[in-house]
């Protein structure tokens, strides 16, 4: 017998988890999200949210915050590279060349005719804490940070997984119909055997957080 059993059993606790909780919530299926990691992200990562995003996000009841904290529409005309962060009077903070996206700031007709919601730009550090303030309420005790995913056993009716909390090592077993990796690819898809394909590696990148 497990120690829970669940309809959904989603494993990671970033955008993609924790919207799908919400989501699950809002149709009254009952889910359990689990996530390896202490807390939300500790860095800025991507930060563009798009129009058909900001519909689910309104579907769930979250759309009108994010849009109070994030970038207002008219500040997201452009996208400008420069030279380097010295300012726009010196040769090293030149402007190189700027492109007119996101609809120009969401005033193109043809840009406004694809959603009744306009674009948002939160990064990840601000948007995160939202979804998991959301997906808690909506889905009282079934958010779990800190608590890891080590291994499945799959069967015709479904999946039971094998979780730990990390904060005292205590292991427990979770039966689930379903379960959603919602971990990048991490540890449920090598599990299953499902691969990423395509060349890998192709750049290297650092992310510096002022």
């Amino acid at each position: 017998m497990s120690d829970i059993t669940v309809p959904v059993l989603i494993v990671g606790g970033g955008g993609a988890g924790l919207t799908a909780s919400m989501l699950l919530s809002s149709y009254g299926i009952d889910s359990l999200l689990v996530s390896k990691y202490p807390g939300t992200s500790h860095l800025p990562k991507a930060h563009v949210l798009h129009q058909k995003t900001m519909e689910v996000y309104r579907e769930v009841g979250i759309a009108d915050v994010i849009y109070e904290r994030g970038t207002p529409p008219e500040n997201m005309a452009f996208t400008a590279w420069y030279a380097g962060v010295a300012g726009p009077t010196s040769e090293y903070g030149r402007e190189v060349a700027r492109l007119e996206c996101w609809g120009n700031g969401d005033t193109d007709p043809n840009w406004m005719k694809g959603s009744p919601c306009h674009q948002a730009n939160l990064p990840q550090i601000r948007l995160e804490p939202i979804l998991k303030a959301h997906a808690e309420a909506l889905g009282p005790g079934r958010i779990r940070f800190n608590h890891n995913f080590i291994s499945l056993e799959q069967d015709s009716e479904g999946v039971t997984a094998l979780i730990e909390d990390r904060a005292d090592g205590h292991q427990y077993t979770v039966r689930a119909r379903y379960l959603l990796g919602c971990d990048g690819g991490r540890v449920v898809g090598k599990q299953v055997g499902a691969q990423m394909e395509g060349p890998q590696e192709l750049a290297s990148e650092v992310s510096v957080y002022l």
